[in-house]
């Protein structure tokens, strides 16, 4: 098992000319490109969903591999998950590849097994880079393509962080530098959460309640996910649910901003978030202008800071 610790942007204009004089200026021990195609697995039930673990097979040219996603976290762009990871022959998963301990009862996966389909696929050309910095060795891969479900289909360009070896600080570091690049927007989503959608099965974003104040990492973390939550609501939502969306991200600002001003020391992205959570409330007139907000280096870079904050600080 390994437990991969990525940072996952999600690229929102032209970035080919900026990342390419960014990586001229870093240490690179490696590159490479590949032709990723990827089918994901569940029952009709959905029974992986539940059980929050996601199933697919890779294949490229040089390898075939199944691979599943155990219960993680994603807070602010950083996800962190099990990961477990065979050889495949078939078109179809083995699940007794995979550790027994990671499922409820040998029974319960053998029920899923007898039941598996395919429910999307993406496929997409990995760019990939392997950087020296700060101590540690980190991927940086560029992933462009689709997602194909029932319902349709939908582009992927993303830039993916990845820590191989070293300190999760750099991770952090590193990130924070691609960030100021600009066009760039922190990704909470996985490739697996937006199939399951563009498969009809998975549930469409909506305005959920406000959570309840809390202090200290708790207060804040629960804050940036209701933030962003709201955030990528905004982004996608119609003009029907604008309104809510921009109401349930400036409520998540104030919970971040009450919990983190309580501790002493208070965090240091403190009087940064207070000046972006004005600039938020006073684009609300127009939708160009919060569509701009919340593309903002400056945006980005502080909603990584604090996520930073929250990983560092466990």
């Amino acid at each position: 098992m390994q437990t991969e610790i990525e940072i996952k942007f999600f690229v929102t204009s032209d970035i080919q000319d900026s990342l390419s004089n960014f990586l001229n200026s870093l240490e690179i021990i490696s590159s490479d490109q590949a032709r990723l195609g990827n089918v994901y697995f569940d029952t009709p039930a959905l029974d992986l969903r539940r059980l929050d673990m996601g199933l697919r097979i890779r294949r490229s040219d040089h390898f075939s591999e199944q691979t599943i996603k155990c219960r993680g976290q994603v807070v602010g762009g950083l996800h962190a998950r099990p990961e477990y990871n065979a050889p495949i022959d078939g078109s179809l998963p083995t699940l007794s590849a995979f550790p027994a301990e990671i499922w409820p009862s040998p029974v319960v996966r053998d029920e899923i097994q007898s039941r598996l389909v395919a429910q999307f696929s993406t496929d997409f050309l990995r760019r990939h880079w392997l950087v020296a910095f700060d101590g540690a060795l980190i991927e940086l891969a560029w992933d462009r393509g689709e997602i194909v479900g029932a319902l349709g289909r939908t582009e992927i360009d993303e830039l993916e962080l990845e820590i191989k070896s070293g300190e999760p600080a750099a991770l952090f570091g590193l990130a924070e530098q691609l960030a100021a690049l600009g066009g760039l927007r922190l990704g909470a989503q996985s490739k697996a959460q937006r199939g399951y959608r563009l498969a009809g099965l998975g549930k469409p974003l909506a305005v959920p309640p406000l959570p309840e104040a809390a202090e200290g990492k708790a207060g804040i973390t629960a804050g940036l996910q209701h933030w962003q939550h709201h955030e990528q609501l905004w982004l996608e939502g119609d003009d029907a649910v604008r309104a809510p969306a921009l109401q349930g991200m400036l409520q998540g600002c104030a919970l971040v901003a009450g919990a983190a001003a309580a501790l002493r020391p208070a965090p240091a992205w403190l009087p940064e978030l207070l000046v972006q959570q004005r600039l938020l409330a006073e684009a609300t007139g127009e939708a160009a202008s919060l569509q701009t907000r919340l593309h903002d280096a400056s945006l980005v870079g502080l909603q990584l800071a604090i996520a930073a904050w929250l990983h560092l600080n466990a």
